[in-house]
């Protein structure tokens, strides 16, 4: 079971830290309780990420927080905007979940597509905005997190006849699972070009 919140990166966070040179910030964290507050946008001006924290009491022995991961939007290329077109449009109407950048549904195992299960056939919206009305806790809960992103591309000459590519991607970070970096006791590689020099400079001593 898991817990999700955001994660905000501000301006002196806590009032009660002293800011005399005024060059405190730091991330404050807001827990998402109910699928309808988990309906969230990306903030680049504010560093947002997302965490899914664990919820049974497995904590980190340096920092006694839960192990957790973190979702860290547009790690490539920059930040998107959510979907674009109108709302009353077909487009918005059949791909609403494209509408905010992460949503948390609890999970159900008949859930098993954003846009719903016959998207292109149906008649009336379905998926993530339908399953959320209900609002249900999604606290400590089994949680299904959906992040939804994409790339707004306009069109340059440079483009025709073959466009070269768009970059968008996340990342999805562990936080809390070690004591310290994993990889810092791997044994050093060794590089086959570097040689010894047995030359004529090799025993040189500056007196």
């Amino acid at each position: 079971k898991n817990t999700v919140s955001e994660i905000d990166v501000v301006s002196h966070p806590d009032k009660t830290v002293d800011n005399t040179y005024g060059n405190v910030f730091g991330p404050t964290e807001t827990v998402l309780k109910k699928e309808g507050e988990a309906v969230r946008m990306y903030d680049a001006s504010k560093a947002r990420y997302w965490k899914i924290s664990n919820a049974e009491g497995k904590t980190n022995p340096i920092t006694n927080k839960p192990t957790a991961y973190k979702l860290v939007p547009f790690t490539k290329g920059p930040a998107q905007p959510a979907l674009l077109t109108a709302p009353d449009s077909a487009v918005s109407r059949k791909g609403e979940f494209a509408t905010a950048h992460l949503w948390v549904t609890p999970y159900d195992e008949t859930e098993r597509y954003p846009a719903g299960e016959y998207t292109p056939q149906a008649q009336e919206p379905d998926g993530l905005p339908v399953w959320v009305k209900d609002n249900e806790s999604i606290e400590g809960k089994d949680v299904v997190l959906w992040h939804a992103f994409g790339v707004t591309h306009v069109p340059r000459v440079e483009d025709f006849p073959v466009m070269n590519c768009e970059m968008t991607a996340f990342s999805l970070k562990p936080d809390g699972f070690s004591s310290g970096n994993p990889a810092i006791d791997l044994p050093p590689e060794t590089n086959e070009k570097s040689k010894l020099d047995t030359g004529c400079c090799s025993s040189y001593i500056i007196k």
